[in-house]
Parts: C-alpha cells; sequence; structure tokens
C-alpha cells in the first residue's frame, strides 16, 4: 500500500522535528516542512563520523568526513524558487543535492517533471513531502555527484549553494556534462561567497557560457546571485 502524507510526515519526525509553514515565492505559495534543530543533525553527523573513524573498517579508506548541509534553508534556495516561479520553466529537471527539496519543489509546481537528488537519505524524505502535491510528477534517488552517473539527460539541473568548495567543482563539471541534455541550461544560486567569485572565468575555460544575475529574498532583502550555464558550441 502506498505511504501517505501523514505517515511520511511521522517517519521524518521519528528522526527529527520538523516545522511546518508557508514560503512565498513570488507568487507562488508552498507549504514547506524544515528541521527545526539544525544543529541537531549536525551533532548526529559528528557522532557517527567519530564512531565511523574508530572502526577497523574506517582506517585508511580516505573518506572525508560527511558534512549535512541539507538540514539548512539557503537563502540560495529561495533565489533559485524565485526565479523558476518567475520563468515558469518545464521540461525534465534535476534539482541536484536537493536538501530539503525547495527549488525541486518550485519546478515541480510550475509542470516540471523533477528528479530530487540528495547523497543523504534523510533529506531525500522531507524533500519528497514538500513536493507531495507534485507527486506524479517528483522522483528521488540518492546521489553522489563524485561517483554517481544517473544514465537520462535533463533539460535543466538546479543547484542551490553547490559551489561552496572548490574543489568540487572539477566533480560537478563531469556530472554537469554527462547529465545535461542538449540545449539545456543549468541554474546555480550562490550567496556571494568569495571562493565563488572566480567561479565564472572558471566555468568558461571549461566549455560554458555564463550569464550572471541577482535575486533579492525575504526576509531581510539579502541578495543571491544566480549562474546560468549553457554549453559553449
Amino acid at each position: 500500500m502506498a505511504e501517505s502524507r501523514l505517515e511520511l510526515l511521522d517517519r521524518i519526525r521519528r528522526l527529527y522535528p520538523v516545522t511546518i509553514a508557508p514560503i512565498c515565492l513570488g507568487g507562488l505559495k508552498l507549504e514547506f516542512a524544515r528541521i527545526s534543530e539544525p544543529d541537531r543533525v549536525l551533532d548526529d553527523a559528528v557522532a557517527a563520523e567519530d564512531r565511523r573513524r574508530l572502526s577497523p573498517q574506517a582506517a585508511g579508506d580516505g573518506q572525508p568526513p560527511r558534512v549535512p548541509y541539507w538540514a539548512e534553508l539557503w537563502e540560495s534556495s529561495l533565489g533559485l524558487g524565485q526565479r523558476l516561479a518567475r520563468e515558469k520553466r518545464q521540461g525534465n529537471v534535476l534539482d541536484l543535492g536537493c536538501g530539503m527539496g525547495l527549488a525541486g519543489a518550485a519546478a515541480a509546481a510550475m509542470g516540471a517533471n523533477v528528479l530530487l537528488a540528495d547523497c543523504e537519505a534523510t533529506a531525500l524524505l522531507v524533500a519528497r513531502f514538500n513536493s507531495w502535491p507534485w507527486r506524479q510528477r517528483v522522483r528521488t534517488r540518492r546521489v553522489n555527484w563524485q561517483t554517481d552517473r544517473l544514465g537520462e539527460k535533463f533539460d535543466m539541473i538546479l543547484g542551490a549553494d553547490i559551489l561552496y568548495e572548490r574543489a568540487q567543482w572539477e566533480f560537478l563539471d563531469a556530472f554537469w556534462k554527462s547529465a545535461l541534455a542538449d540545449g539545456g541550461s543549468i541554474l546555480l544560486g550562490e550567496p556571494g561567497r568569495a571562493k565563488a567569485d572566480e567561479f565564472a572565468v572558471w566555468a568558461n575555460e571549461c566549455g560554458w557560457k555564463v550569464e550572471e544575475s541577482m535575486e533579492t529574498v525575504e526576509p531581510g532583502r539579502k541578495s543571491v546571485r544566480i549562474f546560468e550555464l549553457r554549453r559553449l558550441v
């Protein structure tokens, strides 16, 4: 029997407390569930990492520490959501590193077929809940962009605040090139981190045409930088 919305919410609440409140993205209003205590998610991840590193199997495995960025609602996802709500793009969309699924939910609300992708299983549970009204055209999948390939193409790839670590850019470039359909585009929300200032130049050198714009988001009237990437001919 298919899982109901309330059953899904109960599964999430057995893991972490959540708060449900409306989020307005221009003319689009979403009932959005978020983790009430993001620091608790971080504490749990640190404890799990400590246990892993003490295990014999972890000796010399070279795996980096796991940091659960997904439990915060970043301004970048608000900026992407506003852009998507305004432009009403459709087609097949991948929300890469979707976290709690705000950008992907906004795309689904506009009529897109969406794959919500994240490396964290709990994030995908929350993202499923947040995209519930459009569940007939939304899927979820655990994805590590460093190692995984999806075997399908997307008209648009979304990424909210995934440029934070310079060492990830080469992995992202390879993943994007494997997953973006001909004529497709990538929309990246970025909150103004110093490391990302050089991103446009770097991306152009990797074969991407980059357009840059700004979105002002509430609360606080914060500015989010939006990069749109298309493959150079």
